[in-house]
């Protein structure tokens, strides 16, 4: 993804709404993804639900936009719910994009589950999710690869060259990643559980004869860049994300990297060092704060990543 020493880093864009307002924000997306490129991120990523507790842009028409108005970063969805969505149609929307952003497009992709509504509402049941992924993703790589359908018709623009980064951190979706991912994707996990998973990812490549092959572990991790202790921030990082996802139950504060720059660049190095090469930033702030953050982030936390080594 970048030639940089240290990891790859990548800022989520807050397509949910505001907790606060019930108000999507467009504009607020495309100047992040405007500030995420001139401050030397390499990436821009979004989340994707169809139905979320509050109102939410829909990924890939969000992506084109992105796409319209950089030049340079990657960008892609993290992660994609392919599960929800019909092979052919899914793959002609990314194929497109890929068109109009070339060699930049990067395809999170997960099996979701969080809100059983959403799988209602695409008349997929919920215990089917993680076949009907496979099923999709092979669809959709399919066509992209081949530009065939079949019959006489041509599938086309092809896009054999996206790559595919799967998430989930059971091994069923473990062994899944190694198997048809391009690399993979973490997401509430301690450094020390960061670890084990990309271990039994790469024991896993390694059985398969990949062992050579590129093979990204990323993780996107909730950040809230504030003053005072980074105990203080979590909390506070830790209600707003709960508020954003509407969870059961509040997610534990060391998930989060919160509290000054160098606090979080610590907390980032411990997965640094536990073989996490690529980070996708969530600022915790999506609401009126989250420029702020997004700010913070460019120009207080970037530059101490670019210096891992």
């Amino acid at each position: 993804m970048t030639a940089k020493p240290g990891p790859a880093v990548g800022l989520m864009l807050a397509t949910v709404a505001d907790a606060t307002t019930g108000q999507v924000a467009p504009a607020r997306v495309l100047t992040a993804a405007k500030r995420a490129e001139e401050a030397g991120f390499d990436g821009v990523y979004l989340g994707d639900h169809l139905l979320h507790p509050h109102p939410i842009l829909e990924s890939i028409v969000t992506l084109s936009a992105v796409a319209a108005v950089t030049e340079r970063v990657c960008l892609g969805p993290c992660v994609l719910l392919a599960g929800l969505r019909k092979p052919v149609v899914l793959a002609k929307q990314l194929s497109t994009l890929a068109a109009f952003a070339p060699g930049r497009l990067r395809v999170g992709v997960g099996v979701g589950g969080e809100y059983p509504a959403e799988f209602e509402a695409a008349g997929v049941p919920l215990v089917e999710r993680g076949k009907r992924m496979e099923t999709v993703l092979r669809g959709v790589r399919s066509l992209l690869s081949s530009g065939t359908a079949g019959g006489d018709l041509a599938f086309a623009p092809v896009a054999p060259d996206v790559p595919f980064l799967l998430a989930g951190w059971k091994e069923v979706s473990l062994r899944r990643a190694a198997t048809d991912g391009d690399g993979w994707i973490g997401y509430l996990l301690k450094p020390d559980s960061f670890r084990r998973r990309r271990d039994f990812l790469l024991n896993h490549r390694a059985e398969l004869g990949r062992a050579d092959q590129p093979f990204p572990t990323g993780m996107l991790i909730p950040v809230h860049v504030a003053p005072g202790s980074a105990g203080e921030a979590a909390t506070t990082a830790s209600a707003a994300w709960g508020e954003l996802t509407k969870a059961s139950a509040r997610l534990p504060e060391h998930l989060f990297a919160a509290g000054q720059p160098e606090q979080i660049a610590e907390k980032l190095h411990w997965y640094w060092k536990a073989g996490c090469t690529e980070f996708m930033l969530g600022p915790a702030d999506q609401g009126a704060g989250y420029l702020d953050q997004v700010e913070l982030l460019a120009t207080e936390v970037l530059p101490l990543l670019r210096q891992f080594s």
